[in-house]
């Protein structure tokens, strides 16, 4: 009668013996409970300590984000874990697993997730006008444009944003620029911003436009000033000139003169309005206070007028 017991006894030690061979010394799963910190750029590179309870010190632990391998993962003692985050997306958050390496491997999920930051300073995608444009086609020589546009690889903050733009003569230009800088102001919205300038942009002028300072939502910063130019080409001199309404519409007299004077087709320079009067008082009864829209001038020129 103690023959079969003995049987079962054998049985069972049996049975014991290889649940300790097979899986007695197997690492329980891992108790992952937090993580910090809880978010970094989207380049990777941010080390991260995970705490909890029975990571596996001897075999170690694999630690993924999002279903990438985590690296530099070290397991300095059974509650804590220290590993370096590979790359993600701007905005993304992802799921943290834990798994000791020794058997059964068990992934277990952090319930904290990572959220990837933006990194990636903005870039300069598109100017208007185009560099290098070359504007010929314009109704008012003394008023062809008064703004550029820039649009961003990404929505920017406007008041980061700082532009600048210079002015030079053109070679078929009759003056130099006044100024070397415009004045103006910048304003946008989203990824574009604006320059518009306190003073028409007029012909026979080349605007060199330089783009710095500009920051990202994220506070990330242009890395380098970005620069474009276009010019605006005189137009053919005239040798006579009807007066515009927008000549005579502010101030008559000699400031109607010196406006008609300045521009490119006439003499380029405010201050032969002088010429004007004396190239047309002794064709008719010229009233230089009383300029009319239509009227007629000559615009004198050549060696008996001063001109090389």
């Amino acid at each position: 009668m103690k023959k079969p017991r003995n049987i079962a006894v054998l049985a069972i030690l049996t049975i014991v013996c290889a649940w300790m061979v097979g899986c007695g010394g197997c690492n329980p799963e891992p108790v992952p409970s937090g993580m910090n910190p809880t978010q970094g750029p989207e380049t990777g590179g941010t080390t991260v300590q995970i705490t909890g309870e029975k990571f596996d010190m001897k075999n170690g632990v694999t630690v993924t984000f999002g279903g990438k391998n985590a690296t530099s993962v070290t397991v300095p003692s059974e509650t804590q874990i220290t590993a370096v985050t590979p790359g993600g997306m701007a905005g993304e958050s992802v799921s943290v697993v834990i798994t000791n390496k020794g058997k059964p491997e068990v992934p277990v999920t952090l319930s904290q997730q990572f959220t990837y930051t933006d990194a990636t300073p903005p870039t300069v995608t598109m100017n208007e006008p185009a560099d290098g444009t070359v504007i010929s086609e314009y109704e008012d020589s003394l008023n062809v444009m008064n703004s550029v546009s820039v649009s961003f690889s990404e929505a920017v903050n406007s008041d980061s944003v700082s532009i600048s733009v210079a002015v030079a003569k053109t070679e078929d230009s009759m003056s130099e620029p006044m100024d070397a800088t415009l004045a103006g102001t910048v304003s946008g919205t989203g990824d574009s911003v604006m320059f518009t300038s306190d003073m028409p942009m007029r012909a026979g002028r080349m605007y060199t436009v330089t783009v710095s300072g500009a920051t990202d939502m994220a506070g990330n910063a242009l890395v380098s000033p970005h620069s474009f130019s276009f010019s605006v080409t005189s137009p053919e001199k005239l040798d006579r000139y009807h007066v515009q309404e927008e000549d005579v519409q502010e101030e008559n007299g000699e400031a109607a003169l010196k406006r008609i004077a300045a521009r490119p087709e006439i003499y380029d320079n405010p201050e032969m309005w002088k010429r004007l009067v004396a190239g047309n008082q002794d064709d008719y009864i010229f009233d230089r206070t009383k300029l009319s829209v239509g009227q007629f001038l000559w615009i004198r020129r050549g060696p008996a007028w001063g001109d090389k």
